[in-house]
């Protein structure tokens, strides 16, 4: 027969509880740092490589063609009705919060997931609409394809119109991608984050190319110019 609950057995009952929740989401919030952690310095040296698309304008454009400058990728459609050219907004923002700190070496490049209906000239009129830097890539669907997987970029077509095979969306990662002058991924900012914290971070990473550049050229450092935040 069990005896009576005293009111010491139910504090320490209630005691007992309250710690091991405390520690279920301490240690949750620990892997969940240490998994974004992980993903940030092992996804680095596994993002970008070579592509060849074409610009709005018909010229033929490649990884190199930009190098010398920092490139800001978006991968995205013209036909978006909302997220996209919300985004480019915050590009266009983004251009003018870094030439506010005397930054003139970013190249914002938006590179299309839907080479179907994205003409070049499709490409053409869709500029007007945005900052004037911008600059608009297609391709054919192995072009973009390529582009788009050295991204890890996935996108695919949503909400497909039966009785009209030009009537569809396209879903697809909502990420804009930091590469240095060199043609190394920097880092990556997501949908949520503010105008302020992605200027913050490219002025790092222009601080910390610029030193490097120096240290080599002094002969104090040899190696590579990219540095993680």
């Amino acid at each position: 027969m069990k005896g009576p609950v005293t009111f010491w057995s139910l504090a320490f009952t209630a005691i007992t509880g309250v710690g091991l929740v405390g520690m279920f989401y301490a240690e949750k919030d620990r892997k969940e740092k240490a998994r974004a952690k992980n993903i940030r310095s092992v996804g680095k040296p596994a993002l970008g490589g070579p592509w060849v698309l074409v610009d709005q304008d018909g010229h033929p454009r490649t990884d190199a063609s930009y190098d010398g400058k920092f490139r800001l990728l978006y991968f995205g459609f013209t036909f978006c009705p909302d997220i996209c050219p919300s985004e480019l907004v915050k590009i266009g923002n983004i251009v003018k919060s870094v030439e506010k700190k005397k930054i003139t070496d970013l190249q914002p490049i938006f590179i299309s997931v839907d080479p179907s209906r994205d003409t070049v000239g499709q490409m053409k009129n869709y500029s007007q609409d945005f900052h004037p830097s911008i600059v608009y890539l297609t391709g054919t669907r192995e072009q973009v394809a390529t582009a788009s997987k050295a991204y890890r970029v996935y996108f695919s077509k949503a909400n497909e119109n039966e009785n009209d095979e030009e009537d569809y969306l396209v879903d697809h990662s909502i990420v804009l991608y930091l590469v240095s002058p060199s043609g190394e991924f920097l880092d990556f900012f997501t949908q949520s984050m503010e105008v302020k914290d992605i200027v913050d971070k490219i002025a790092h990473y222009k601080e910390v190319y610029e030193q490097n550049l120096k240290d080599i050229e002094s002969g104090s450092k040899k190696a590579p110019a990219e540095e993680k935040a």
